[in-house]
């Protein structure tokens, strides 16, 4: 595994330190089940498409570090992002894996999640009430922890942080000062990312790019956007 480099010096203009917090790409999951936090869910062709145009983009900002959630379909997106960078580190941070909640729903077809997961319900209308839900508060600390490591690492630079569509909600939610019901109703698609610019150590302003903005295939089969990933 790769280490942080040795941190930067912070740029004497005061300009903002960019960061960029990643939903990993589009996966390869024929039977159209919940996947949380099983192994053996890639990206599919068009998800490593995406991660490449990620990667053009990302080859054009000054981020210096990555910073991945350890299931594969981020570690894979982090790696094809990193591959149009020149030297930058992949480090491993289980802050940015998926939400516990979805260990509940792994394995289940989408259109079983009803009646075979009856928490579902609950869980939608008040993340964090029930045994093993994470509150959104909690997913949302989580990344923050990263991507002030981040700022630590690349004080002038930035970088990017790859995790799942529930922790970046969170963080989102949070930011905003939403409250809990919030977490599904903000979405961050698969290969969309929110820019976040830090002043100080104080996030600044933050805004969403979906996919289709770097040119990804809007035709891609989508995968019900209310359900983790």
């Amino acid at each position: 595994m790769d280490t942080l480099p040795t941190p930067s010096a912070p740029s004497s203009a005061q300009r903002p330190t960019r960061c960029y917090l990643v939903r990993h790409c589009e996966v390869e999951n024929p039977a159209r089940v919940l996947y949380g936090h099983l192994p053996g869910f890639p990206l599919s062709a068009a998800g490593v498409a995406q991660a490449q145009r990620l990667g053009e983009f990302f080859a054009a900002t000054t981020a210096r570090v990555i910073i991945t959630s350890p299931l594969e379909r981020a570690r894979q997106t982090a790696a094809i992002i990193a591959s149009h960078l020149d030297g930058v580190p992949v480090v491993v941070s289980d802050d940015l894996v998926e939400a516990e909640f979805a260990r509940y729903l792994q394995g289940v077809p989408y259109r079983e999640i009803l009646w075979r997961r009856p928490r579902w319900w609950l869980h939608m209308a008040w993340p964090g009430l029930l045994p093993g839900d994470e509150p959104m508060s909690s997913l949302a600390l989580r990344v923050r922890r990263q991507l002030n490591r981040v700022l630590a690492t690349a004080p002038a630079d930035g970088g990017i942080c790859v995790s799942h569509g529930d922790p970046i909600q969170a963080f989102w939610a949070t930011a905003d000062r939403r409250p809990p019901w919030a977490l599904h109703r903000l979405q961050c698609a698969k290969g969309g990312l929110l820019t976040l610019d830090y002043l100080d150590g104080t996030l600044v302003a933050k805004a969403y790019r979906a996919p289709t903005s770097f040119g990804a295939d809007s035709g891609a089969a989508a995968e019900p956007a209310e359900l983790p990933s």
